[in-house]
């Protein structure tokens, strides 16, 4: 004799396939006829089962690997934190990308060069370290 399958909540049996699938009867599951959730199951025609007892007792494997981050940033401190990040490249003499070139939405990277002024990516266009400084700074970008 074939054994039914019963809800995870109240251990009722459970007739419908949508309750079957879901493991829950519709109580248990918080579906109510008038809620907007709808589930279709499609069941397979010869075996007529869409739920497996003896998946029930396998544990399930997490969905990542990792940790989680401690604490999701605000927008200021993602902010301050590029900020920063773009003032120690600047400082260092390595390229950095200060922002985007509309409407190319293309990187708008600087590039050190030997003589001490920095290069334009986009335009090739060269300034001097102390005039690219105050725009960074003008501009609150480092």
């Amino acid at each position: 004799m074939e054994k039914q399958p019963r809800c995870k909540k109240c251990g009722r049996r459970l007739k419908s396939t949508l309750s079957i699938a879901i493991g829950m009867g519709p109580k248990c599951a918080g579906i109510t006829s008038t809620s907007a959730k709808r589930v279709r199951v499609q069941s397979k025609p010869s075996s007529r089962v869409a739920f497996s007892d003896k998946t029930l007792d396998q544990a399930q494997a997490p969905p990542f690997s990792g940790e989680l981050p401690k604490k999701l940033l605000s927008k200021r401190e993602l902010f301050r934190k590029r900020m920063e990040e773009r003032r120690r490249l600047f400082e260092t003499r390595l390229p950095f990308q200060c922002g985007l070139v509309l409407p190319a939405r293309k990187p708008l990277v600087y590039f050190p060069l030997e003589d001490g002024s920095w290069r334009e990516d986009y335009s090739g266009r060269v300034i001097s370290h102390e005039r690219l400084q105050q725009y960074l700074i003008r501009y609150r970008i480092i």
